[in-house]
């Protein structure tokens, strides 16, 4: 998955982006860096609006997470637990990538775009 130095050391993740045709895409994001899973994600090209600009007052960010439970990145805070659950697509499984921090234990994150967005999102 992630590549680790001499030293056993982390220096990079990998996290997995699934297709609507079932595949999925890898994608390496070294660590060190002070940002968002939204701010890799839309640096990389990928559709995401984040129109608060990562203050979890939109949820344009969204995302579903396939694996949150396994690699224990359930912690929600407030702020992030009150806009998904106004959501009308909630199910339990989305987070807003403006709210996960990279970091090693985003190492294997399985993530897939929402199927429908809201027309009071778009």
């Amino acid at each position: 998955m992630g590549f680790k130095d001499f030293n056993n050391n982390m220096e990079s993740i990998t996290i997995f982006i699934e297709e609507d045709n079932g595949e999925s895409k890898s994608l390496e994001i070294p660590l060190g860096v002070s940002l968002s899973l939204m701010e890799v994600l839309k640096g990389e090209g990928y559709p995401i609006e984040a129109t608060c600009g990562g203050m979890a007052l939109c949820a344009t960010c969204r995302m579903e997470v396939l694996n949150q439970k396994e690699l224990g990145i359930d912690c929600i805070n407030d702020d992030e637990l009150a806009m998904l659950e106004n959501l009308p697509c909630y199910t339990g499984k989305c987070r807003l990538t403006c709210q996960i921090k990279i970091s090693e234990e985003l190492n294997g994150l399985r993530i897939k775009f929402p199927i429908e967005i809201p027309a009071w999102l778009q």
